[in-house]
């Protein structure tokens, strides 16, 4: 870099005069040339270029970090001095894309963290805020410790608040010895009393691992301080692996026999109402149902849930649904389910929280095996302070299914078919095992079905490692 004076008695006058001082030659050292010009060392050029930023000399700034890009066009700091100029100037949408650079070269957590939070900073003044929580979560990720993190994720929280567009996404791998929901036996056993012949391998339980995808998608439509409505498509896709057992067991069935596909698109609208705290939601949804491959149902349905707050510990919640199913290759067997459930949750004084749940499902339909009363009560107890490493909650659910009549061939039973099921899960939560605000989860569930038909008898022990949002 080249200067009329020696490069200390001008540098008060750039740094007041926002003139550029100097061009990057690259040298290694200070020079003084015949003419008795001064060149500057590119880290005496970072130190300028500092110091123009913290005496309020941005155009110096700016003029310096272009000067150091020449020299080397990947310098993390560099890209960061200009966007911090930029910014500095009002060049919101230019610091922004400086401060990517800056992050794209950054080597170490701390160059990684400046930028991508003066970047999510850019991002939220140019009203991105799809943008600015991707960058949050970034530099979530490059925090230097705890407090930071959580001050970030405060950030993440408010601005998805504010942010119309939403998405969602949740995966898990589930090694299962019941992957099929098949019977515990081969014996074919109805009320009691053994038939000829035995389930086929298909029928069984057979073992593997589920894959599982849940995604989804949302705008808000309109929002107030008081109501929101919001449009949103969800898709849960499920894929099964059979272990080796399981395929000898049944050696004509694939993985794909096992496949499920789930697609719903739903309009929402919720609202405050009654006291404070009280609030309520309706909401209509049409979508797809897909099970091994093949389309097996359309449904449409309509929900309402309206949420009570009783008292500082209390809350109540009370929902209603209706879900009309029309299969697609049989009429016969369309149907009709109206469910209505009650969900009680306290919270303790120590902050963990008890849940109750009270739910009935009653199915309608022409087919006798599709005709049924579901009934099941479940409770829900979490943990406020980890246990070890792991946020904890564990749940207990019984259920019991009754149809009226039952076709089991080659016999009808006039007093039906009787379901009775008990399951139980444990579910830990690893937040400091983290990526750009990503946590894995494992979850433990067991349980069994009992039924007059030993068809419908099960067992599950599953272990389901997975991944979910820290904020």
């Amino acid at each position: 870099m080249q200067v009329q004076r020696p490069l200390r008695a001008q540098l008060t006058m750039a740094i007041l005069t926002g003139v550029a001082i100097f061009a990057v030659a690259g040298q290694p050292s200070a020079q003084q040339s015949a003419e008795g010009d001064v060149t500057i060392t590119l880290d005496e050029a970072r130190i300028v270029a500092a110091k123009a930023l913290r005496d309020g000399a941005p155009q110096l700034a700016e003029q310096l970090a272009r000067g150091l890009l020449l020299a080397d066009a990947k310098s993390s700091y560099a890209h960061l001095v200009l966007a911090t100029a930029q910014t500095n100037m009002g060049q919101t949408a230019q610091a922004r894309k400086s401060a990517a650079k800056s992050y794209r070269y950054a080597n170490t957590k701390p160059e990684k963290f400046q930028a991508a939070e003066l970047a999510a900073k850019l991002a939220y003044a140019e009203s991105r805020p799809t943008q600015a929580q991707l960058w949050l979560r970034r530099a979530a990720h490059n925090a230097d410790n705890e407090q930071i993190e959580e001050q970030l994720g405060r950030d993440f929280q408010r601005v998805r608040a504010e942010n119309p567009l939403s998405f969602s996404i949740r995966g898990a791998l589930r090694p299962s010895s019941n992957v099929n929901n098949g019977a515990d036996t081969a014996l074919q056993i109805i009320e009691g009393v053994p038939l000829t012949g035995s389930l086929s391998g298909s029928a069984q339980a057979l073992s593997g691992t589920v894959a599982s995808a849940d995604a989804v998608l949302g705008y808000r439509l309109r929002g107030t301080k008081a109501s929101r409505t919001d449009i949103s498509a969800r898709l849960f896709v499920g894929r099964v692996a059979l272990s080796s057992d399981a395929k000898a067991l049944s050696p004509t069935s694939s993985n794909s026999d096992f496949a499920s596909t789930y697609g719903a698109l739903t309009l929402s609208h919720s609202f405050a109402v009654g006291a404070q705290g009280g609030s309520a939601k309706l909401s209509a949804s049409a979508g797809q149902f897909w099970s091994g491959g093949d389309r097996y149902y359309d449904f449409t349905r309509l929900d309402a849930a309206r949420v009570w707050r009783l008292d500082a510990a209390n809350r109540l919640q009370i929902s209603a649904s209706v879900e009309n199913r029309d299969i697609v290759n049989s009429a016969t067997n369309d149907a009709v389910a109206i469910g209505l459930n009650a969900e009680l949750t306290h919270t303790r004084p120590g902050g963990d929280t008890l849940g109750f749940a009270f739910n009935v499902l009653e199915t309608s339909s022409d087919s006798v095996n599709s005709d049924s009363t579901a009934l099941s009560l479940s409770a829900r107890y979490t943990f406020a302070d980890r246990i070890g490493p792991a946020q904890v909650s564990t749940g207990i659910v019984v259920g019991t299914t009754d149809y009226d009549r039952y076709f089991a061939a080659p016999i009808f039973l006039a007093n039906g078919r009787q379901d009775h099921s008990a399951f139980a899960d444990l579910n830990l939560f690893f937040p400091d095992i983290d990526y750009a605000g990503f946590a894995p989860t494992l979850a433990l569930k067991a349980g069994r079905k009992t039924s007059n038909i030993s068809r419908f008898e099960t067992r599950e022990f599953s272990l389901s490692v997975g991944i979910a949002s820290k904020f």
